[in-house]
């Protein structure tokens, strides 16, 4: 503010000079005047607050003629030596020509002035004073002839007055920044006033509520707004409750409690972002989250479906995927819920471990596919053999399972065991080809047999038994089974140690005799194992852990090792033994490295024949065998048939194999009288059969002169049993061919 006119910052004051008063006119004034004036100074000396100056016109000047004291400290000068000094000089630089215009007009028409001067002080500073000239005395010509200036220190007033512009000015730059970041800003902006009047609010605000934007103007209230958004279909989730919608838009307007998703036209969304400031004004942010709703929509699509696929996978991954059945794994995790939780009150539980009899000879014979249409057609017959709340899985090629939970859980284990084994014996047909089958299915029950952990083990326990007592059937676990299965384990533990030390099993010789005139044949190796708790164990009580163990192979390797040693020991000291015939198995049969074996024994000390169970199936891998059977007879072995007439080996099966001797069977031996009655037709019948296809024949089992009697009436050439002599060890052995050579010709062998 000014008194007068603006005082922007300029030069000092030229105009003062040549102002056109001079100090004629004091002259003409007379003493009158000059009392007058001391009179005035008098006055101003004793109440003169301010700095005070009067200055007479002097020329074209203004010269101080006299000052108060406190204008001689302000000027930072003694009083007297400011007498005659021009008063401009006493003016800061600040004063400009303005200023100066003003103040000449005044001074020329010798009419007051009132306005603002800046004066140099002492130290160089600017005083700023509020200042008021009056014209003193009159000349002759009625000009003014003195002036006196009263000035006020209003220089703090000016620093408050320069603060505050300066502030306002910082203040506008400040608003017009925040204005400009606001409408810069992607979001909407609104602000509302206590009263819910709409106060401020950018372009974007605009935009976002394109239906509303008749009523966005300044003033208007809240609700009147979402009223005409209402009107206009704004909100599509108001749709059919618009009033109720209205009040909770509000309440959470004036209370807000966080973010607020709201829903516009053509699927856009938004969130608000409300607050309340100090003075009830509400602030508010609309962000438009559409592209992110639709990301999180796209997001938790995709997660449901990974989530779904994932559930398939898992699903996938417990299931069989040739029978739909549950597969081990899914077994696993029924049987882990199971364990963790006790079953319903009065229900047991049942586990049913399940077999197929016969299944590998359907692959073989028939094909993986007719094996495969007998996996899918036994899982439904355990489909329609359990209750729906059964858990039924197939967990190996040809076994399956079945989790029972249900009181009298035995009756429904064994009726569900008796329904399965009743359907397997129906056979299956694949490409006209009937499938036939059996089950064999051993059954665990808790509490009876253990708890839950333990069914599954038990199960195999009794299914080995089912097995054992001829297949197509099925046991139940019992102590006994569990004593038996630990026995068996024990047997193979001891097995495998015997195999690493290599001195338990041995090779005994069997002898073989001429029907024809009772000379030595040759001898049969037959594996013993010298068990250091059990005794001697013949293979009867040994060989299906072998089998189990997967070592049979190992143990014939060695039979033929020892058997040739023992040949060579005979030969070395004179004893020539005919043959030596050891039994191979299917599984030492099968390796290609059996020939192999045999050539780098050679040379052999004997003839060597190879004695082959008829149980083999030739059907399976038939052509393997054959290969392995041509390289044995390329180096000079012979093949034999074994138990001959206990299993299955057909005509085809000789004609294919061509063997050099048929072994009748124990069995059928054991049958023969005196007179031969009893088994004698089937032997004449497998004599007559050997006679046709060219085979020599030999029995074992021989145990009276009876039964070797009629052996050689029906054409067998080689007899062997205890008649003759028992099994021998390697010594004994040696000892009976050297009695029997010293035995004079004709007596008994």
């Amino acid at each position: 503010m000014s008194f007068g006119c603006p005082i922007p910052y300029a030069p000092r004051i030229p105009a003062l000079r040549g102002s056109g008063v001079t100090d004629a006119g004091a002259q003409r004034g007379g003493s009158g005047q000059a009392v007058r004036i001391e009179e005035v100074i008098a006055v101003l000396g004793v109440v003169g607050h301010d700095p005070a100056v009067v200055c007479a016109c002097a020329g074209e000047s203004l010269s101080v003629i006299w000052c108060n004291a406190e204008m001689a400290r302000a000027a930072g000068r003694d009083a007297v030596d400011l007498h005659g000094e021009d008063f401009s000089a006493l003016l800061g630089d600040e004063a400009d020509a303005e200023l100066g215009y003003w103040l000449t007009a005044a001074l020329a028409a010798g009419r007051p002035f009132r306005g603002m001067l800046p004066f140099r002080t002492g130290c160089g500073a600017t005083l700023w004073g509020e200042c008021q000239a009056s014209p003193l005395g009159t000349g002759e010509d009625g000009g003014c002839t003195h002036w006196v200036f009263l000035i006020r220190d209003i220089t703090p007033d000016m620093d408050l007055r320069d603060a505050l512009a300066g502030a306002k000015a910082e203040a506008e730059r400040m608003r017009t920044r925040l204005w400009a970041a606001i409408e810069a800003a992607p979001d909407a902006f609104a602000l509302y006033d206590s009263d819910d009047r709409l106060v401020m609010f950018n372009e974007r605000y605009r935009e976002l509520y394109g239906e509303s934007r008749a009523a966005l103007t300044l003033g208007t209230p809240f609700e009147e707004i979402l009223r005409e958004g209402l009107a206009r279909g704004q909100y599509p989730d108001a749709a059919g409750r618009e009033e109720e919608w209205l009040a909770v838009r509000l309440a959470r307007h004036r209370e807000p409690k966080g973010p607020l998703d709201q829903e516009l036209p053509g699927d856009r969304h938004l969130q608000i972002r409300e607050q309340r400031t100090p003075e009830g004004d509400t602030v508010g942010f609309r962000i438009d989250v559409t592209e992110l709703k639709r990301q999180s929509r796209m997001l938790e699509s995709q997660a449901k479906a990974l989530a779904e696929q994932m559930e398939r996978m898992r699903e996938l991954a417990r299931t069989d995927t040739l029978t739909g059945l549950g597969n081990r794994r899914g077994l696993d995790l029924q049987l882990r819920a199971m364990g963790e939780r006790p079953p319903p009150p009065g229900q047991g539980r049942a586990f049913l471990h399940i077999d197929l009899d016969r299944f590998k000879q359907i692959n073989d014979m028939s094909g993986h596919a007719a094996g495969d249409r007998v996996l899918q057609e036994v899982a439904g017959i355990l489909g329609r053999s359990v209750r729906p709340e059964d858990y039924v899985a197939r967990v190996g090629g040809d076994e399956f399972a079945i989790l029972i939970e249900a009181e009298d859980v035995g009756r429904v284990a064994d009726g569900v065991a008796a329904r399965v084994i009743e359907a397997c014996r129906l056979p299956v047909f694949h490409d006209g080809v009937a499938c036939r089958f059996g089950a064999s299915i051993g059954i665990a029950i808790a509490p009876e047999s253990g708890g839950t952990a333990g069914l599954m083990e038990n199960a195999d326990i009794a299914l080995y038994a089912a097995k054992a007592q001829g297949r197509n059937r099925a046991a139940r676990f019992s102590a006994d089974l569990r004593h038996a299965a630990e026995d068996r384990k024990r047997l193979g533990d001891d097995l495998l140690r015997a195999l690493e030390g290599g001195e338990q099993i041995r090779a005994w010789y069997h002898p073989q005799i001429r029907a024809a005139d009772g000379g030595m044949a040759g001898v049969e190796a037959l594996v013993r194992w010298h068990h250091p708790e059990r005794g001697v164990l013949p293979p009867d009580a040994f060989l299906d852990v072998a089998d189990d163990l997967d070592v049979t192979a190992e143990i014939d390797r060695r039979i033929l090792r020892a058997a040739l040693d023992t040949a060579a020991s005979l030969a070395a000291r004179g004893v020539a033994l005919p043959k030596v015939s050891v039994n191979v198995s299917y599984g030492r049969l099968a390796r290609a490295d059996l020939s192999a074996e045999v050539a780098r024994l050679a040379p052999l000390p004997c003839r060597v024949a190879f004695e082959l169970l008829e149980t083999i199936d030739f059907d399976r891998d038939g052509g393997e065998l054959m290969w392995t059977i041509d390289a044995l007879r390329e180096q000079g072995c012979e093949i034999e048939i074994d138990d001959f007439g206990s299993g299955r080996a057909s005509l085809s099966t000789l004609l294919q194999l061509r063997p050099e001797r048929l072994k009748i069977d124990r069995r059928l031996v054991a049958a023969l009288d005196g007179e031969g009655a009893g088994g004698s037709p089937l032997i004449r019948a497998i004599a007559d059969m050997a006679r046709a296809l060219g085979i020599r024949l030999s029995a074992e089992g021989v145990e009276t002169e009876a039964q070797a009697d009629a052996l050689r009436g029906l054409g067998c050439d080689v007899l062997q049993g205890h008649l003759f002599a028992p099994p021998l060890e390697a010594e004994a052995l040696a000892d009976w061919l050297a009695d029997r050579a010293a035995a004079p010709a004709g007596s008994p062998a």
